[in-house]
């Protein structure tokens, strides 16, 4: 099949300001302010030209950034993204200015789409009757409801026969009768054979609609496939996620924690805090305890261990099997009852991207020495591997063999030492990479 969409390692970031003036000094200075956030981490999936793809999850799991990155309304800071055709995307006031009016609104978007006037001329009609919108045409957009902003958007996409149709959350708004036009118009294009993303809360209409799900949360894929393989899983997740509170939440969102339904008795269902609990763990208020800020790399051992959502009162645990594999930052050790214990992260932070706790006996370390953020370059010897993280793990792996980049230049902009072993970290093809100093050589100027 002819791929319509194929998005490889699709990660977004931005950047989370304490105030105005933390923004002006991240412009202005070399020191780097404000707090990284990924939207997106990541990301890879296909979609075949033809597919009919609803994107789930729930709020802030990335859904939007993803349809806009799609859409090139963003760009995504990283990763590769082909989109094989033209795509539209269709979403409340998306794309429209306020002060136009609705009618100046259509002249502007397909003026941006590439139309002349004489095609503009002869769309123009079309549109305003599938809108719907009558003499409000001529009213300034910021006069309009979401319902009408939205009619107007689906207007104008459908009109303009797009490769590819990305509608996200439009017909969420508005009324039924208008929202079961645009469904059959979606229909049309379906029988023709043109791909389309579908982003929505409403399950009934993924069901409807959609042939395939791609399950976000929280920036990463959780599960695509069939409507009929994921849509159950979701609707299982999504009974759990509506008892929880908001610290729990936190805690699943911190966490990663696994949800399993087998897991959770009868009684402990409606109280989804007792759902994984470790009976025989230490942790108590009473327990003598202390923490300090590390910078440390491990490792999980292959022996049955467990991930804990914290130390102190009622933790959950959960098996550390799926998490074997891989290199993460340790960034804060904490002692209780005398016993020692690694706060793991995915990223270089204790607050973003955290796993959990795990005992030290439990984990292979070493510490984290930053050398320099100097720049070098080196020549690759063309073995060994390159990982998105120094001292990785095989689910870390960018290039498994580094054969193919033999006598290719690494610019090099960071040096840290793990145990005794020197890490470099550079850009190959695009790619952020970690390699190992025996696998470099110096490059002679």
């Amino acid at each position: 099949m002819e791929k319509a969409i194929i998005a490889k390692n699709i990660q977004k970031k931005y950047k989370l300001y304490n105030g105005s003036k933390e923004r002006l000094l991240d412009l202005l200075t070399p020191k780097s302010y404000g707090e990284d956030f990924y939207a997106l981490t990541d990301v890879n999936f296909q979609a075949d030209k033809g597919d009919i793809v609803g994107f789930i999850g729930v709020n802030g799991s990335g859904k939007s950034t993803l349809s806009n990155i799609i859409a090139g309304v963003v760009p995504e800071t990283s990763g590769t993204l082909e989109v094989n055709g033209q795509a539209s995307l269709i979403a409340v006031s998306s794309g429209l200015k306020n002060d136009l009016s609705g009618r100046d609104n259509i002249e502007l978007k397909l003026l941006m789409l590439g139309f002349n006037k004489e095609e503009i001329k002869a769309l123009e009609p079309d549109i305003i009757e599938f809108s719907e919108l009558g003499k409000f045409i001529d009213q300034p957009v910021k006069s309009y409801s979401s319902g009408m902003k939205s009619r107007l958007g689906f207007a104008i996409s459908v009109t303009v026969d797009p490769d590819i149709l990305i509608i996200d959350e439009a017909l969420s708004v508005g009324d039924k009768a208008f929202a079961e036009k645009s469904l059959n118009k979606m229909k049309e294009f379906k029988e023709q054979g043109k791909t389309m993303i579908f982003v929505s809360h409403s399950i009934g209409q993924m069901k409807k609609f959609c042939e395939k799900i791609l399950w976000l949360e929280f920036g990463m894929v959780k599960e695509y496939g069939s409507v009929k393989e994921v849509i159950p899983k979701y609707e299982a997740f999504l009974k759990r996620w509506q008892k929880m509170s908001k610290e729990e939440r936190e805690i699943y969102r911190n966490f990663e924690l696994e949800l399993d339904p087998k897991k959770v008795s009868r009684e402990e269902e409606s109280d989804l805090v007792q759902a994984i609990i470790d009976e025989d763990h230490p942790f108590d208020k009473e327990a003598k305890y202390s923490e300090n800020l590390v910078s440390k790399m491990g490792h999980i051992k292959s022996n049955s261990s467990y991930i804990y959502s914290n130390l102190k009162g009622r933790s959950r645990k959960i098996p550390s099997d799926s998490y074997h594999n891989l290199v993460y930052y340790i960034k804060k050790e904490a002692s209780v009852n005398n016993e020692l214990y690694f706060l793991l992260s995915e990223r270089p932070s204790a607050t973003t991207g955290t796993v959990g706790w795990m005992k030290s006996t439990d984990v292979s370390s070493h510490n984290e020495v930053l050398i320099d953020e100097d720049a070098k370059q080196f020549l690759i010897k063309g073995t060994g591997e390159a990982y998105n993280r120094p001292w990785g793990g095989n689910k870390n792996l960018i290039y498994d063999d580094l054969e193919q980049f033999k006598n290719t230049d690494f610019n090099v902009n960071k040096t840290v030492k793990i145990g005794k072993n020197l890490w470099y970290y550079g850009v190959l093809e695009e790619k952020n990479a970690w390699i190992h100093h025996s696998h470099l050589q110096e490059k002679k100027v």
